[in-house]
């Protein structure tokens, strides 16, 4: 493929081939495919003078459009698109997508984390059970894109199952020519397995009525309360089912911990032996196979590559890229390899609460504003935006040699330097003491600034990672 530069209004484009033919042509329609798939505006072109079709973007979406080919190009190779799960010690595994069951009523409500999938409950239409024990529902809604979330942990819960049937009656021909059904000889017909749609519901029973018409049929629908626990939905939507084994057991031995390979399919009588104490669930050596279903695990890591690589690659005429990532980069190996930065991304992943989770490159980086594995952690955002703040940012024209240090002012009416911080979570700026020099304000922002930085890590203390809560006891404010 050959790259040539064109005037700066088009910015470049990309030659297929020199010679016109149907494979060139294969190359270029699969290569403008792409281009669509991430709306991106471009167009096709003959150039007569040169006998080559050519694609013209521009340079910042030629980068997207690259980066693209290289995620796909394992698929293309070896022709298996491969997913991400994780394995029953929260190891990181790839299995064959294949293998996993697509979500086919999948849901909109916010993840735990990536790897957790929403499926809908057997017998049911509004009822969706997670491979981390998390149960939602629309019945009592009357917009069916918002949820009821129910209690977590060890606890019961009750759903309602719908089974649907054809019923049919004979039809009595009234004087006036119209037919009225007998509903008292009313007799059911067909019983629908559970989970058909209306699509098949509707289907049979045109069927039956354009093969006897002297009766007229319908198609009705009986609710059935049913009581169980959480751990029970788990392990009939995501646990395969042995003959005998009817009893959920936790491996862990926390009832309240619902995760789907947390748990475990066992006998009456070996429940309760482990009840009892009397045998480990290794003990038993019983096998356990885990029903897979499709995560968008990896789609979410190259969403947040796409983003960190968008920013790396920004320049100053960028508008949509904050400024402070000029001086960024990315380390050529996760360029190269995006893969790898999937995985490291998945393997350091996990959730605080219901907060956005960042990447961030400066706690424990070396100063360069590199995106290297060594360097990088992920963050609440509220704690990462705490970070943001805590470093200088320069405006156009400023260095440190004409501009004061990291929140420090200057009174020209009372011709004195004073600090001002707005601690986390508060919204009023509070001035501090007027000071005759920015390095005697400077200090006393900072010791304000890292105790901010210690409280709120206090708050964060058992909901991060050890590592990282250690090492924010370690950040220095810096004046520059």
């Amino acid at each position: 493929m050959e790259e040539n530069q064109y005037p700066p209004f088009w910015g470049c484009y990309i030659t297929v081939s020199q010679n016109w033919d149907a494979a060139s042509f294969g190359e270029m329609l699969k290569m403008f495919i792409k281009f669509i798939r991430v709306s991106i505006s471009g167009c096709l072109f003959w150039r007569s003078h040169r006998n080559e079709c050519c694609l013209l973007l521009s340079n910042e979406r030629k980068n997207i459009i690259m980066n693209t080919e290289i995620k796909s190009t394992e698929t293309e190779n070896t022709g298996t698109r491969m997913q991400f799960i994780l394995d029953e010690n929260k190891e990181l595994q790839e299995i064959p997508k294949d293998k996993c069951k697509p979500v086919e009523y999948p849901v909109r409500y916010r993840l735990k984390n990536a790897f957790e999938v929403f499926v809908r409950v057997d017998g049911t239409e509004n009822y969706w059970i997670s491979n981390y024990g998390r149960c939602v529902n629309n019945l009592n809604r009357k917009d069916k894109g918002t949820f009821f979330k129910h209690k977590e942990g060890k606890c019961h819960c009750t759903v309602f199952e719908i089974e649907y049937y054809i019923t049919s009656c004979p039809v009595k021909k009234q004087g006036n020519g119209k037919r009225k059904p007998d509903s008292r000889k009313k007799r059911v017909e067909m019983v629908f397995k559970l989970n058909t749609t209306g699509q098949e519901r509707n289907s049979a029973l045109e069927e039956m009525q354009k093969a006897d018409d002297k009766r007229m049929y319908m198609v009705e629908s009986d609710r059935d309360r049913r009581d169980t626990t959480l751990a029970g939905l788990v392990a009939e939507t995501f646990l395969a089912g042995y003959k005998g084994r009817t009893k959920v057991w936790h491996k862990d031995g926390d009832e309240s911990n619902n995760w789907y390979k947390n748990l475990l399919m066992v006998t009456p009588d070996d429940y309760k032996k482990l009840r009892a104490g009397m045998v480990t669930w290794q003990e038993l050596n019983l096998e356990q196979v885990y029903i897979e279903y499709e995560n968008k695990a990896g789609a979410q890591a190259y969403r947040v590559y796409d983003g960190i690589l968008a920013r790396c690659k920004s320049t100053e005429s960028t508008d949509s890229i904050h400024k402070c990532y000029n001086s960024t980069a990315m380390w050529q190996g996760w360029i190269d390899d995006p893969k790898s930065f999937v995985r490291w991304y998945l393997e350091h992943y996990y959730e605080c609460g219901d907060e956005e989770m960042d990447v961030d490159k400066d706690l424990f980086g070396d100063g360069t504003g590199m995106y290297y594995p060594d360097f990088c952690c992920i963050l609440p955002k509220g704690l990462n935006t705490l970070l943001a703040n805590s470093k200088k940012h320069y405006k156009e024209g400023e260095t440190p040699e004409n501009t004061l240090p990291l929140g420090v002012r200057y009174s020209r009416r009372r011709k004195k330097y004073y600090g001002e911080i707005t601690f986390t979570g508060a919204e009023r700026t509070i001035p501090l003491s007027d000071w005759d020099t920015p390095e005697e304000a400077f200090a006393e922002y900072k010791r304000m600034k890292q105790a901010d930085i210690l409280r709120v890590a206090a708050e964060y203390k058992g909901r991060i990672p050890g590592y990282i809560y250690k090492k924010l006891l370690e950040v220095e404010v810096e004046p520059y």
